[in-house]
């Protein structure tokens, strides 16, 4: 858990609804304007909590992503009235079917950047919490493959890092010396792999983990600021839904782009549920160091 985060320390029930909104909203939105809002709060937030990891898988994943989805939408799709050019198979190059590749890959964007934001909040404890009762194993391989990817990674690093001491990386000798090397370096992390999932399973047996009757403990309590959070979130998620269907947010990029008339009532409430966790966790740090200037 990133322990920065105000929002990280909110009920894991707010924090699970929250994001659930965020992320389906993000899927199913089509109106360029309330993207941009979703985009710009999302990636903001995810710099905000996740520093450096935030801003690396931005620049290495999503940022290429993105223009990869954007330039290869109008190659396949020649729909659209605006012709820019014709591509060398006589097929029209047109300025709908580039927006609208834009605008899908700004849907990807905001849907990844507020993935990784529910990565940096819901630790594994919060998902067994939430899911343990309704399905107790689902929630425990779903905690136990995001606890388990970061220790393979640290664990594939050191063995490499070892290897490479001895002059055994993949990177040192011919082409099959190398292949020969990364097998090697592959076995050993499946092995301890292997023997980890071994032990976690005697672990769980011996505490009783699925037997009829057996209790739990957890830290989680609701408190005042997590129903007046939750109470926000649920009147963002109603006049969201109800701009949907009534038809505010609609907008079509084929055959011509649709007039951008902006819902302002709509936006703004839609500004408001994508700044909760930001704002909350802004409004903590500058009581921290009001707090501390008092001192």
């Amino acid at each position: 858990m990133n322990t920065k985060s105000e929002f990280a320390r909110f009920h894991p029930t707010v924090q699970f609804i929250y994001f659930s909104s965020v992320i389906f909203f993000a899927m199913f939105i089509r109106e360029p304007f309330f993207i941009g809002i979703s985009l710009i709060f999302s990636m903001t937030y995810a710099i905000y909590s996740g520093r450096k990891k935030a801003l690396r898988a931005l620049l290495l994943f999503i940022l290429p992503m993105f223009i990869l989805i954007a330039v290869i939408n109008p190659l396949f799709n020649h729909a659209g009235v605006t012709i820019l050019f014709y591509l060398p198979d006589g097929n029209p190059f047109t300025m709908e079917s580039l927006i609208y590749g834009s605008v899908s890959g700004g849907i990807f964007s905001c849907t990844m950047l507020w993935c990784i934001c529910l990565r940096y909040i819901m630790t594994s404890d919060r998902i067994i919490y939430l899911f343990g009762r309704i399905t107790p194993k689902l929630s425990l391989l779903i905690s136990m493959i995001l606890r388990f990817i970061p220790k393979l990674s640290s664990h594939f690093r050191e063995v490499r890092n070892a290897r490479k001491n001895i002059g055994r990386d993949i990177t040192d000798g011919n082409f099959r010396e190398r292949i020969a090397n990364g097998v090697r370096i592959v076995s050993a992390v499946i092995q301890w792999a292997m023997e980890n999932s071994v032990d976690t399973a005697d672990s769980l047996e011996s505490r009783g983990y699925g037997l009829a009757g057996r209790t739990s403990f957890s830290l989680f309590a609701f408190e005042m600021r997590d129903i007046v959070i939750l109470l926000i979130i649920s009147v963002g998620d109603v006049g969201i839904l109800w701009g949907y269907f009534s038809g505010g947010l609609e907008f079509d990029y084929f055959p011509i782009i649709s007039e951008i008339k902006l819902n302002v009532p709509l936006a703004t409430v839609y500004v408001i549920l994508c700044a909760v966790p930001l704002v909350s966790d802004i409004a903590e740090d500058m009581k921290w160091k009001y707090t501390e200037s008092k001192i």
